[in-house]
């Protein structure tokens, strides 16, 4: 091969990975978000874009990331932002994100986390917000304690764990984007009419 045909040859996979990049940010450019707006704020639009731009050279590519910050008397007093590969992420074990997941099953251990977002509190303030008391209110603390999403500082004082402000936002951001949209009904009557036909193919 000449050195103008390898000249060529560099030049062509070089455009070829600049056309899958320009189509990256293009298909970026056009992601939509949940809800009534035609699209991302701009700050998350350049986000996208920046992503778009660190996904893998492959033909089938994800990335997800999630990200919090929050404020306290007019400081800000903990940020995180954290991204992941599709690929890396679905070598995450399903008991892994199960037991991750687990606390987040339980209204009463969620509302005992939310109260605590807003600042440590005493056994006696919980009981107060969210209408646990006694060993019932316990039992949620201790799993939550081993969940490590939360701690008691001191005797009677509970704190919420960094882990568990991370956890805690990430899931009430899922909650408020990926609500509900289809009933109960609506889905079994899909599942019914799958199975009716898987019947009929079995039969015949």
């Amino acid at each position: 091969m000449s050195r103008l045909e390898e000249e060529m040859r560099e030049l062509r996979e070089q455009l070829s990975k600049l056309a899958s990049k320009v189509e990256k940010l293009e298909g970026a450019e056009q992601v939509m978000s949940f809800g009534h707006h035609p699209g991302p704020p701009e700050p998350i639009a350049s986000l996208i874009r920046m992503l778009a731009e660190r996904l893998p050279d492959k033909p089938d590519a994800g990335m997800a990331f999630f990200g919090g910050i929050q404020e306290k008397d007019g400081k800000i007093s903990s940020s995180y932002f954290s991204g992941h590969d599709l690929e890396s992420m679905m070598t995450c074990s399903p008991k892994r994100i199960a037991s991750l997941l687990s606390p987040f099953s339980s209204e009463q251990r969620i509302s005992i986390l939310k109260t605590l977002v807003k600042g440590d509190k005493s056994s006696s303030e919980l009981s107060q917000a969210t209408g646990l008391e006694g060993g019932q209110l316990y039992h949620h603390l201790k799993e939550l304690a081993l969940a490590e999403y939360m701690e008691q500082r001191e005797r009677g004082i509970y704190t919420l764990t960094e882990k568990g402000q991370m956890a805690l936002l990430t899931v009430m951001a899922m909650a408020s984007t990926l609500e509900k949209r289809v009933t109960t009904e609506e889905v079994e009557a899909t599942f019914w009419e799958s199975r009716k036909e898987e019947k009929t193919r079995e039969q015949t």
